[in-house]
């Protein structure tokens, strides 16, 4: 089924599930105090068609109070369950038609109101249907645009409109529009939107909005900023509920923040951590921003079955991460650039799985570089200074000497900086502080420069830091 013919595929019972809203009537209320009126339906409609309250339930049952209260902390009021005049203003408020609570009823709003899901690619498509008559296409389509940047700036995804099968439709209609949750008329439900699949069936992830409204660029005039209830929409089809936090872009009331505020911002970042992570993997292992098919097939794989463990040995025994390690050799060992064979040579056999380790020695006992230290004691020398990054001490280098002397040949010694208890100690703390952002703890420190003495490639620890559960993790906070 295509999302064009999805608007018609809708449990009838979703229809039913949302009464029409009728006028409030003025009454006297005291002081804890709930209003069951029977030929007064607001109370009783608004909360149980934004989830406060169950479609069997009363307002004078049980749950009648609590609703009342939850309803008053949504809206930023004393939680005193009283339907007092406050209270009734609440009724009155623009707002979103997406409700407030989950699960505070089964059956047919169900899927509507259902737990939020992500998106399982960081390329999200987006088709309009149409656009409102109220303002020019041309500025209709850039604050749509903007929308979707709003929430790009605060998690790595990329919002492609398209004119094929979106993931996400916006429409624009009155009343009955199609997928079984009509609009109210002028004021009241400004527009909805609905969770990721498999949320709604066909209809994850699309917006609507009422043209019942009068909409508008900003707020100077009497209608509605579409920016503003765009970006709130928009939050709903990436995931996200309604907050009562105040200040926030997902309070349910007309006017939020149209830029992500910090309540928003945390929400989306817990909901797209996955996306973070591998978009944080092109930051800090090749240090780079992802490219978007690079983000998109990698964030697909994680959501296909694919390991933290798989996708970052696909980093680092890519292509592109081996290069870079060879090229680092040639300047940090050689003192110049690659030449284009010997790049390719040595890059093609670290994606096979060569250990930088085994790569830095090879590079040590090369004829270029025993060209450029002949002698046994400027060689040692080298390796201090090269791999330790201090001078010799005099015990040391007279050790090493001793063992030339004795006809230890220049990869023996190389190998024995590079399997060293200070080498590898010096490597793993700088794991610690580059990827992880702290100094090392005695026990990890010690136990990952134990793997390294033992011949862990260094790629393979790599691997160890930014697929652990500390790293995913405190990347939501580093993006």
């Amino acid at each position: 089924m295509t999302k064009s013919e999805r608007r018609d595929s809708c449990s009838p019972g979703l229809a039913n599930a949302l009464p029409p809203q009728d006028a409030a009537k003025s009454r006297g209320v005291s002081q804890g105090q709930v209003i069951t009126m029977p030929d007064d339906k607001r109370a009783l409609d608004y909360l149980r068609q934004f989830g406060y309250l169950p479609v069997e339930a009363a307002l004078d049952s049980p749950q009648g109070p609590a609703a009342v209260r939850a309803c008053q902390a949504m809206a930023l009021l004393p939680a005193t369950g009283a339907l007092d005049a406050e209270t009734e203003k609440v009724f009155e408020r623009p707002r979103c038609g997406f409700p407030d609570r989950k699960g505070a009823r089964e059956g047919g709003l169900g899927t509507f109101v259902a737990f939020g899901t992500v998106w399982d690619h960081a390329i999200i498509t987006y088709r309009i249907n149409n656009l409102s008559p109220d303002l020019d296409s041309g500025r209709q389509r850039s604050l749509m645009s903007t929308a979707w940047d709003r929430w790009a700036s605060v998690v790595p995804l990329i919002f492609r409109e398209t004119d094929g099968e979106p993931d996400v439709e916006i429409l624009f209609g009155a009343r009955q529009h199609g997928d079984a949750f009509p609009f109210d008329g002028p004021g009241g439900v400004l527009a909805h939107a609905f969770f990721p699949p498999p949320n709604a069936g066909t209809l994850a992830g699309d917006a609507y909005f009422d043209e019942d409204e009068t909409w508008q660029e900003g707020f100077t005039g009497s209608g509605f900023d579409l920016l503003t209830v765009m970006v709130h929409e928009f939050g709903h089809s990436l995931g996200l509920d309604h907050t009562s936090v105040p200040g926030s872009t997902m309070n349910p009331f007309y006017p939020t923040p149209s830029v992500p505020a910090a309540d928003d911002r945390a929400g989306i970042r817990a909901v797209y951590r996955r996306h973070i992570w591998v978009a944080s993997l092109y930051r800090d292992v090749l240090g780079r921003r992802f490219d978007d098919n690079g983000l998109d097939g990698w964030v697909r794989s994680l959501f296909s079955g694919a390991g933290p463990q798989d996708v970052a040995r696909g980093f680092c025994y890519s292509q592109e991460y081996s290069g870079q390690i060879a090229t680092e050799l040639y300047f940090a060992l050689l003192d110049r650039a690659p030449d284009d064979a010997g790049l390719a040579g040595w890059r093609g056999q670290l994606q096979q799985g060569m250990g930088r380790q085994s790569a830095v020695v090879a590079f040590l006992d090369s004829a270029e570089y025993r060209a450029k230290y002949p002698a046994d004691d400027a060689f040692i020398d080298s390796l201090y200074r090269r791999l330790l990054g201090r001078p010799p001490d005099a015990g040391g280098l007279d050790f090493w000497r001793r063992r030339m002397q004795d006809g230890m040949p220049r990869f023996e010694v190389a190998r024995g900086f590079v399997l060293s208890e200070e080498y590898c100690r010096n490597h793993s703390r700088d794991l610690y502080q580059r990827y992880l952002r702290r100094q090392p703890d005695a026990a990890g420190w010690r136990d990952w420069t134990d793997q390294l003495m033992r011949g862990l490639n260094q790629q393979d620890a790599l691997i160890g830091f930014v697929a652990s559960p500390e790293y995913q993790t405190a990347v939501e906070g580093w993006w």
